[in-house]
């Protein structure tokens, strides 16, 4: 969007003042409206990222370091088990610290925690379900999955649509704004896309500390994509 617009008004939809009772526009700008269109398009989900979360406390950080480890080498088994390849499962993060708590005056140590939290994404909805019920069935109490998200893989066909479905809300907009004064739009002068969320995820949360867990249906459904555009006209009269 040009910074030096100098018909860019102050706000989307706002209409310049009536040129019979403003001061006139500047020479060679036939003044005009800027509005703002959105557009949404549905496609279907078929990417599944899956968030777990591993914590051993022990008295020792070397037993609490163990305990970690051992606990993310079974759910590296399971994940592999059920078909995860190694190159879709990266660790994100890993911790080993002290736990304490105030006493009065005094912090005590209640002792140390080691962590890490694995991101396991798969193309495809087809074994999440099994994924996420064997790691609640078999991961222990030190996991937990903190976090499911669908999302879909290649929306470029439905963003194209939601950017044609906000130009013509913009289009509408501005004819109609166009009608209220009795002018007519003429020529676009600029188009802005603003950025921002494009996709919707679908988050869930689930605790994996049960000795048997049931399976877990996991919905698709679609992903919303959206765009939003703010666009500029000149009057042609």
């Amino acid at each position: 969007m040009p910074a030096d617009d100098p018909a860019a008004p102050t706000g989307p939809g706002r209409l310049p003042a009536d040129p019979a009772g403003a001061a006139p526009a500047p020479v060679g700008d036939p003044g005009g409206v800027t509005v703002s269109g959105t557009g949404t398009a549905a496609t279907p989900v078929d990417r599944v990222t899956v968030s777990f979360g591993i914590s051993e406390t022990r008295p020792d950080a070397g037993e609490a370091f163990r305990a970690a480890a051992q606990t993310a080498t079974l759910v590296l088994a399971i994940l592999a088990d059920d078909g995860a390849d190694s190159r879709s499962v990266r660790t994100a993060d890993l911790t080993l610290g002290p736990q304490t708590q105030w006493r009065g005056d005094r912090e005590e140590l209640l002792g140390y925690q080691a962590t890490q939290r694995l991101i396991v994404q798969m193309e495809g909805l087809s074994r999440i379900e099994r994924i996420l019920s064997d790691v609640a069935a078999g991961g222990g109490n030190g996991v937990r999955i903190e976090n499911v998200s669908l999302t879909a893989s290649d929306p470029r066909t439905a963003l194209a649509q939601a950017r044609e479905a906000a130009v013509a809300d913009a289009r509408e907009r501005a004819e109609h704004y166009a009608r209220l004064v009795g002018r007519r739009l003429g020529r676009v002068r600029w188009v802005d896309e603003r950025t921002g969320p494009r996709a919707a995820d679908h988050g869930v949360a689930l605790s994996a500390a049960a000795p048997r867990a049931a399976r877990m249906p996991i919905a698709g459904g679609d992903a919303t994509v959206s765009a939003s555009v703010d666009v500029r006209w000149d009057w042609a009269d």
